[in-house]
């Protein structure tokens, strides 16, 4: 029975659209071409390192990550792309508990300063609106990445609550870089129960907000 009601949850959930168009930018499921050219987007670096794409410049790695955004229910992955350019990528999950959840939000170094990312998510929320309806929208975002945070507020996001959490990827790093690199996100880490943990926003969002999507000096 309880596979049958998953299973059925599922099929209601609305299908990958061929593009969302909105606020200058079309929104495009994951393809090869997109995944390639994804592939050479410049890098962020630490401690925005886990964003980085370069990985995807093995073949087989690029196609091993294609097969799964393609089948991963109920997430929708998106590129966002202006002028034919890919500018921005962004993933959702259409059943998390706590609403139309965020996440893997990225706008590469060449491309900020044009708000991308607000129009990205304005887009996708426009969308989303229609399509699933009665749910509002919840991201979590490092303490640190202050410079994303001015975007999320721009959309109506507010933040609900902060935790501390362990995210693997990034406590591997911070065991390898020098104290001197860890010093300028120094507040927003912790070494607790013998492990590094980051601090998090739970930002959340409800329908029909308002949005700012000015663009001067934004993400």
């Amino acid at each position: 029975m309880a596979r049958t009601a998953a299973t059925a949850a599922v099929a209601t959930l609305p299908p990958y659209p061929a593009r969302i168009e909105g606020y200058g930018l079309e929104l495009r499921p994951w393809d090869a071409e997109l995944v390639a050219r994804m592939a050479h987007w410049d890098e962020h670096g630490f401690p925005f390192h886990g964003f980085d794409l370069t990985q995807l410049r093995d073949p087989q790695r690029a196609q091993l990550q294609l097969s799964k955004v393609v089948l991963d229910k109920p997430h929708r992955h998106f590129v966002a792309v202006e002028d034919g350019e890919p500018v921005g990528r962004v993933s959702v999950n259409l059943e998390d508990e706590a609403g139309l959840y965020f996440w893997a939000v990225h706008v590469p170094p060449r491309h900020e300063g044009r708000g991308v990312c607000r129009r990205m998510l304005a887009a996708l929320m426009d969308w989303l609106e229609r399509e699933v309806p009665g749910k509002d929208f919840v991201l979590s975002t490092n303490t640190f990445a202050e410079h994303a945070h001015r975007a999320y507020y721009a959309l109506g996001f507010r933040v609900a609550e902060s935790r501390w959490y362990f995210d693997g990827e990034l406590a591997e790093r911070l065991w390898k870089v020098h104290h001197t690199v860890r010093e300028p996100i120094a507040r927003h880490i912790r070494f607790h129960s013998g492990r590094w943990e980051v601090r998090v926003y739970v930002m959340k969002r409800p329908r029909g907000a308002p949005m700012d999507l000015g663009v001067r000096g934004s993400r």
